[in-house]
């Protein structure tokens, strides 16, 4: 009796690219491209382990920061699969370098690429590669052509004082492609949140009023209402401005105010809890990391809770004694049998490497988003990115100091260690603590480094 062929896996692969709302390339639906990958599997007899979506994501964005289509790619090196399948040539990508990348990565690991639409996508021989490379080029073409008319529309609507952003900061209202134009129910409150800031009220504090008239703003949100020049009557697209493009609604004078209102904090006093500025104790709700602090009315009983800055709405806190023993009693228990020399060393090129990574995304934002200038949802977006590097920043600033080497048996010698040897280890074994809603040790999950 002839040996069976093992049926092939494959991996899909499902892409759509939208930017900023606006139409960069014809929307294919998520569905419409699964189903026809399902379809070419069945058809082929292939064993479709996998679909990953890359959901706005460019189809010129580098092979580096694809993370869906680099992870088949590794899926396939690993030999996990043997096939990566795409609807259409395009969903793979519209870069001829990207392409190429691909093709040779899956091919040198003696797997295949296959596209529905145009079959295999090879490098096999002269005639297909030079198939495949014309379809690549005809499809950068589309992608490089059709941001240059978004462009050019782009800069015919700041001529018109129209702007590029679809979104309509408070305080206006606007019919489709035109002028802004101020709105008589809300601009009392941009105003008022301009003369609280000018009079040295919080971001929190503006929130609050906000919120009071029916408005959520985020805290990000209030501080970038409160950085647009929009207000101004200004329309920014990179370079070009129209100065004069609608009826402001708040005056230079104070806008420049608060431009160079520095609210200040006083001294933040560091804290000699275990899991203190450590970022591994999370909120189960929002995700945002827990801060220590002392609860004066019951004297000053050490607790951790969600931030005052997190829109969460369970803000979820524990007593700092029961999180710290949890933690402790997990890391103590994973460590029992390990006795030898416990090193922050990796952590600290894991800290490193995220530094780098969120390095790259801000300036590879900043390169891609520079002509759209102060559009609002841009500017939020590069805020964001800001924040997460410089949370990586301050994670690796965290662990400088702590490369340490210990020779110790992690559960019988935990109460001879210093604090830092302790948070060195905790930062080596737990990736995060989320506490949930609730009461008791019990609604922490412990998520493991190595998980």
């Amino acid at each position: 009796m002839a040996a069976r062929t093992k049926q092939r896996r494959a991996i899909g692969i499902v892409r759509v690219s939208r930017v900023g709302g606006r139409e960069g390339e014809s929307f294919t639906s998520p569905d419409e491209q699964r189903r026809r990958i399902e379809s070419e599997c069945e058809r082929e007899g292939l064993e479709l382990i996998d679909v990953i979506s890359e959901l706005d994501v460019s189809g010129g964005t580098p092979l580096s920061k694809r993370e869906g289509l680099r992870t088949a790619i590794e899926r396939v090196e690993a030999g996990e699969a043997q096939v990566i399948v795409a609807a259409y040539f395009d969903r793979l990508a519209r870069s001829l370098k990207v392409r190429g990348e691909l093709v040779d990565r899956v091919e040198a690991a003696g797997g295949q690429v296959l596209a529905v639409d145009v079959g295999q996508v090879t490098n096999g021989s002269a005639g297909q590669w030079l198939s495949g490379t014309l379809l690549g080029a005809v499809a950068e073409y589309h992608r490089r052509s059709t941001g240059e008319r978004v462009a050019e529309a782009q800069v015919r609507a700041v001529d018109r004082g129209v702007p590029v952003s679809p979104r309509v900061p408070l305080g206006y209202t606007r019919e489709k492609s035109c002028p802004l134009v101020p709105d008589p129910q809300t601009v009392p409150l941009v105003r008022r949140a301009f003369e609280m800031r000018a009079d040295g009220e919080s971001i929190t504090a503006i929130r609050k009023m906000l919120a009071s008239a029916g408005v959520a703003r985020s805290h990000r949100g209030v501080q970038v209402m409160l950085a647009n020049r929009i207000y101004l009557g200004e329309v920014h697209f990179g370079k070009q401005a129209n100065l004069d493009a609608h009826e402001p609604i708040i005056d230079r004078e104070l806008f420049d105010h608060v431009q160079r209102m520095v609210i200040p904090r006083g001294p933040q006093p560091g804290s000699d809890r275990l899991l203190a500025r450590l970022g591994v104790l999370r909120c189960g709700s929002c995700g945002s990391r827990l801060g220590s602090m002392k609860m004066p009315r019951q004297g000053d009983y050490p607790i951790y809770r969600c931030r005052s800055t997190s829109d969460c709405d369970k803000r979820v806190t524990i007593s700092a004694v029961i999180a710290e023993q949890v933690v402790s009693d997990h890391v103590r228990a994973a460590l029992a049998n390990v006795e030898g020399r416990a090193s922050a060393e990796a952590n600290i090129r894991s800290a490193e490497q995220e530094l780098a990574d969120a390095q790259d995304a801000l300036d590879a934002a900043v390169q891609t988003f520079d002509r759209l200038g102060d559009e609002l949802t841009v500017r939020e977006k590069l805020t964001e990115l800001r924040h997460a590097r410089d949370g990586a920043q301050e994670r690796l600033d965290q662990l400088g100091g702590t490369r340490l080497e210990v020779r110790i048996n992690a559960d019988t010698d935990w109460e001879r260690l210093t604090l830092d040897e302790q948070r060195a280890l905790i930062r080596a074994t737990v990736a995060r603590a989320m506490v949930g809603p609730g009461r008791g040790a019990e609604r922490i999950e412990i998520q493991d480094v190595a998980a």
